[in-house]
């Protein structure tokens, strides 16, 4: 975690903020609540909703 800190590029030329990294963990609390719903639209709409936040957090600078 002390790579990420210093300021030099990270993974893939990524240095993830602390905005970024609270996206991501709201993203894996997301998957992991909803992804043994018993229904389809719940499961795999928790996982749809948690890719697309995580990508335009990261990608999009937002």
């Amino acid at each position: 975690m002390n790579y990420f800190a210093t300021g030099g590029s990270g993974l893939f030329g990524i240095t993830p903020s602390t905005d970024q990294l609270i996206v991501l963990n709201l993203a894996a609390i997301l998957v992991g609540v909803t992804f043994n719903a018993p229904q389809k639209v719940i499961k795999w709409g928790g996982v749809v909703v948690a890719v697309v936040s995580t990508t335009c957090a990261i990608w999009c600078g937002h």
